[in-house]
């Protein structure tokens, strides 16, 4: 490897660590400045003498990366928190909803960003009436803090609250009086994706049954939140929540389609229409970190294939991760889908073809292999992860995953081609309605028969020391493969 790729993946390999470190350990400002000072001091020297101390050129590197890291960090935190005055009080406060609202069976929840500033609140509500993103409201209730719960009796506990402080929500309010007294406050483009989005569904939901219409919601936009309670947990059970989100690969899928779309243009104008409608679509969706790294990385792709240069997926994650840091580096620590996502793409890069050479019995005929290895590849990669965070993991996962993720492609497809037709005409939109909730039904039905399984779930804790020490032995025996295979390859 150059020394200049090695010095990238150390600087931001680096900057990460130190946004990691900071996470959890106070660093002070002062000492980022001043280890941050001596490295740029040592960088003029190594690029001086480059050729003679290529050490401590890769040393400066790490430790600019590093102080980068933990300055940004540091930078992301406020001492300032003007309505603790108010905690355990009732307190009136105007301000705006600042996110799209999630939309439950049972109620509403929505962010609300107070209008003199500060710390945002999480506000819970019945399902009536329904609250828009830019609304201007008036609420009244006792504000009361968050707090951390049991994933279930016994189990790990969830840090609600460092989750919820990565979006700077601090506070919460259930079921307060609420007046509206405005709307259209929000960011004009943000607001008509969203209305696009909701008017997408509605006609989805026209002319498709429940679960079904929230099911492919889910699919397309990442909507799952008017899903039953009993059909969210058998997609749990059988280890299928991740088909809920919207996950990274069906993002590949949305831009695969949106790309196709505009292959009519020119090759430089297609890709830039292409990489726009790939950014509105992550904004409309709510802009997730698994949907925002996808785009990223689908963005990277795109510049990649213009400039004429080849697509490295591991630098492109890389840099996606520390884009994402940077825009907001608690999601390191406290957002678990963002852990999540990259734990599953590294399984992909690394994991996976690893799986496959192992599986050359398997035929490769409807992608039977590549789904295997990439199910069996990020099953084993995010174990140790899943059972610290939640302590339960489905048993029979590989099996629904099997015979459920091939029709995912098809089941988006149909569900957008309802969607469109419905604008267009109800006639085109009932057969194509028809074929795709037989599909839809057959895949919530193979949902259903395996979350019933008494035996589909274990719970097994594992601490955080454990869970690192599992990866350290997950990294170690994929160096040894990996200097197997080469080996044999080269001996070949």
């Amino acid at each position: 490897m150059a020394v200049k790729s090695i010095s990238f993946y150390i600087t931001l390999g680096s900057f990460i660590a130190g946004v990691l470190l900071a996470s959890f350990v106070p660093v002070p400002r002062a000492g980022v400045f001043i280890g941050l000072s001596a490295c740029l001091f040592s960088a003029i020297i190594a690029r001086l003498h480059r050729r003679r101390i290529p050490v401590l050129a890769l040393s400066v590197c790490a430790g600019i990366g590093f102080f980068l890291g933990a300055l940004r960090f540091d930078l992301s935190q406020s001492d300032e928190h003007p309505l603790d005055r108010y905690i355990g009080r009732r307190a009136t406060i105007e301000g705006v909803i600042c996110a799209e609202p999630d939309q439950k069976a049972d109620g509403q929840r929505f962010c609300f960003q107070p209008e003199k500033g500060g710390d945002r609140i999480v506000v819970s509500g019945p399902k009536t009436p329904r609250y828009t993103y830019g609304d201007e409201l008036v609420v009244t209730a006792t504000l009361k803090l968050p707090e951390n719960f049991e994933t279930f009796e016994g189990g790990p506990e969830f840090d609600y609250v460092s989750y919820l402080a990565k979006d700077d929500i601090r506070y919460k309010m259930s079921f307060p009086k609420i007046q509206r007294t405005g709307n259209g406050r929000g960011n004009p483009i943000v607001a008509a994706l969203i209305s696009m989005k909701s008017a997408f569904m509605d006609r989805i939901r026209k002319y498709l049954p429940e679960p079904e219409s929230s099911f492919v919601g889910g699919l397309i936009l990442g909507e799952k939140g008017t899903l039953p309670e009993d059909v969210t947990e058998d997609f749990r059970r059988s280890g299928l929540t991740h088909i809920l989100v919207l996950s990274g690969s069906n993002v590949t899928v949305v831009a695969e389609s949106l790309l196709a779309v505009f292959s009519f243009l020119p090759r430089t104008m297609g890709r830039a229409a292409g990489g726009i409608s790939v950014v509105l679509f992550a904004l409309m969706t709510g802009a997730s970190a698994t949907t925002v790294r996808a785009t990223i990385m689908a963005l990277i792709h795109l510049f990649a294939d213009g400039m004429g240069r080849p697509y490295d997926v591991v630098r492109a994650l890389v840099v996606s991760a520390c884009i994402m840091l940077l825009q907001n580096p608690c999601i390191l620590a406290f957002d678990i889908s963002f852990q999540l996502s990259f734990l599953a793409t590294i399984a992909v890069i690394f994991v996976a073809p690893l799986v496959k050479e192992r599986l050359s019995f398997i035929p490769e005929r409807f992608g039977l292999r590549e789904t295997l290895s990439m199910t069996i590849g990020t099953q084993i990669f995010t174990l140790p992860f899943i059972l610290s965070k939640m302590g339960e993991i489905s048993v029979i996962a590989l099996i629904p995953n099997l015979l459920v993720l091939p029709a995912v492609p098809y089941a988006m497809l149909g569900g957008f081609a309802v969607g469109v037709a419905g604008f267009v005409s109800r006639f085109v939109a009932v057969p194509i309605a028809w074929v795709t909730d037989i599909l839809l039904l057959s895949m919530l039905k193979v949902v259903e028969m395996f979350g019933a399984l008494s035996f589909a779930t274990i719970k097994a804790p594992v601490g955080a020391p454990l869970c690192v020490i599992s990866y350290i032995g997950l990294v170690v025996v994929l160096i040894c493969l990996r200097r197997r295979d080469s080996s044999r390859q080269t001996s070949s």
